[in-house]
């Protein structure tokens, strides 16, 4: 209990405030200062570091995709006509009514081909 009373008085006769408004001159230039070179490095960062990797693996993906298009092109997928597939009760209501709006004719095997 001594301790906090003595703590309290201490600080309440120093007169000292801990606002953020109370920065001097030097200490606001320093933060600015402490700012700039942050800003700088992170965009050094960005431009050598994110940009380059976004380029090279965007490089990687496309080719991945083009290579299983090709794929796709030349060995299809054969349909397998298991019991609960494609089990319709009547029509739907787009397109011709036997496919779904994300039926794509390259992936999806169809078995009147």
């Amino acid at each position: 209990m001594f301790r906090i009373s003595q703590l309290a008085r201490t600080t309440a006769t120093r007169g000292v405030r801990s606002y953020s408004g109370a920065f001097s001159n030097e200490a606001y230039a320093a933060s600015k200062e402490t700012a700039r070179t942050s800003v700088e490095t992170w965009r050094k960062i960005s431009l050598f570091v994110a940009v380059p990797s976004v380029i090279i693996f965007s490089y990687v993906a496309t080719k991945e995709e083009l290579d299983h298009i090709h794929h796709l092109e030349h060995d299809p997928p054969k349909f397998v006509a298991y019991p609960y597939l494609r089990i319709r009760k009547r029509k739907l209501p787009y397109g011709d009514g036997d496919h779904t709006p994300f039926w794509n004719s390259l992936v999806n095997p169809d078995p009147e081909d």
